[in-house]
C-alpha cells in the first residue's frame, strides 16, 4: 500500500483577500428610526459580536459562542481554533470590529438581517464584509457569515435609512437577473468552471478564479495517482437574502456549501500537518474537503451596461472527513 501527500491541498485551496490597494464600500447613510435598527442598536449589537469573538479568540474555544455567533461563521471560527491548538504557526485569521459602512434592513417580518463593512484590516488585505441575521423576535441578531471584498470591487451606496434598505424575495425581477437567478448562474458557472458559456454573464473575481485554478491542480494531482477530484457545490438558499441598492441594484448575500472530494487508487491519503487536525476520522484512500463559503454577488441596476460580479467571497474550511 502506497501512501500519498496531499499536504498540497490546503495551500491551492487557501484563498486570501489580498489587494495592493483596498476597496472602498460606497457611502451609507447615518441610520434613522424606521429601519428595522437605529444606528445605536446597530452599533450595540457589532460591540457584542465583537466582545464574545474576542472572548472566544483568546481561549481558542468556540463554546464561547453563546448569544452572539452562530451559523457558519461559528463553524467557520472554531476550525480555525482547532488549527490554531494543534499548529503554531496558524493563527486565526484577523476580523476588524471597526465598520466604515453599515447596511440595514426595512424589514418587518423574520427573519431579520443586516450587513456591515470593516475597515480595512492592514497588511494589503481588503476590508470585511460581516451578515447578522435575527431568527425570530425572541432572538438576538447573530454573526453568521464573513468574507473579504474582492480586489478591485467596490460595494454600492444603499438606500437613505429613513426607511431602511429594501429587502428583495429571490425572485423579484425588478432586477435583471433577479437573485435567485443570478446566485443560481454563479453557482452552475462554479460548478462547470471556467470554460462555462456563463462565464460571460459575470465580471470576472478572483474567488472564481482561485477556486478554479485550485480544481484544475488537484484533478491533475489526483489522475497521476489513479484517482480523482470532484467538487459538489451547493447554494444555501434558505439562508440567502437580498437587499435594493440606492440605484435601483441589489446585493445578494450567499452562504455556499462546498465539499471537495480527493482520492487515490491503492494507496493511503497522508494530510498536511495544517490540515491534519481537521479529519474528523483515520484518512484512508479518500477524503473531502468540507467549506461553508460566503459569497456577496453585486446585481446592476436596469439600463446599466455592467455585468453581475462577486463583490466579497471566502472560502472556508470547516472539516475533513473520509
Amino acid at each position: 500500500m502506497r501512501r500519498a501527500d496531499v499536504a498540497t491541498a490546503a495551500a491551492v485551496l487557501l484563498l486570501a483577500g489580498c489587494a495592493s490597494a483596498p476597496p472602498v464600500p460606497g457611502v451609507t447613510p447615518s441610520l434613522e428610526v424606521e429601519a428595522a435598527l437605529t444606528e445605536s442598536q446597530a452599533a450595540a449589537v457589532i460591540e457584542a459580536t465583537f466582545a464574545e469573538l474576542g472572548a472566544a479568540d483568546a481561549a481558542r474555544n468556540s463554546e464561547l459562542f453563546t448569544s452572539r455567533v452562530a451559523g457558519n461563521a461559528a463553524l467557520v471560527r472554531g476550525a480555525e481554533y482547532t488549527v490554531a491548538r494543534n499548529v503554531a504557526d496558524a493563527p486565526v485569521s484577523e476580523l476588524p470590529g471597526q465598520m466604515q459602512g453599515v447596511y440595514v434592513s426595512q424589514s418587518a417580518t423574520w427573519p431579520r438581517m443586516f450587513a456591515a463593512v470593516s475597515e480595512p484590516p492592514g497588511d494589503g488585505l481588503t476590508p470585511v464584509v460581516y451578515m447578522w441575521v435575527q431568527e425570530s423576535v425572541e432572538q438576538p441578531y447573530r454573526l453568521v457569515a464573513w468574507a473579504h471584498m474582492i480586489p478591485g470591487a467596490v460595494l454600492p451606496a444603499m438606500p437613505g435609512q429613513i426607511n431602511g434598505a429594501l429587502p428583495l424575495v429571490l425572485g423579484d425581477d425588478g432586477v435583471d437577473p433577479s437573485p435567485r437567478t443570478a446566485l443560481e448562474d454563479y453557482v452552475e458557472y462554479l460548478r462547470q468552471g471556467a470554460d462555462s458559456e456563463l462565464a460571460s454573464a459575470f465580471a470576472p473575481d478572483s474567488y472564481s478564479e482561485q477556486l478554479f485554478g485550485a480544481r484544475d491542480a488537484l484533478a491533475t494531482a489526483a489522475q497521476g495517482a489513479g484517482g480523482a477530484y470532484v467538487d459538489t457545490i451547493q447554494p444555501d438558499v434558505a439562508s440567502t437574502f437580498a437587499l435594493a441598492t440606492s440605484n435601483g441594484g441589489a446585493l445578494v448575500f450567499a452562504p455556499i456549501e462546498i465539499a471537495s472530494s480527493f482520492s487515490v487508487s491503492d494507496a493511503t491519503l497522508t494530510l498536511s500537518a495544517r490540515d491534519a487536525p481537521l479529519l474528523e476520522a483515520t484518512a484512508t484512500d479518500k477524503v473531502t474537503y468540507n467549506y461553508r463559503d460566503f459569497v456577496v454577488l453585486w446585481i446592476p441596476p436596469p439600463g446599466q451596461e455592467q455585468l453581475p460580479r462577486a463583490v466579497a467571497a471566502e472560502h472556508q474550511l470547516v472539516s475533513i472527513t473520509p
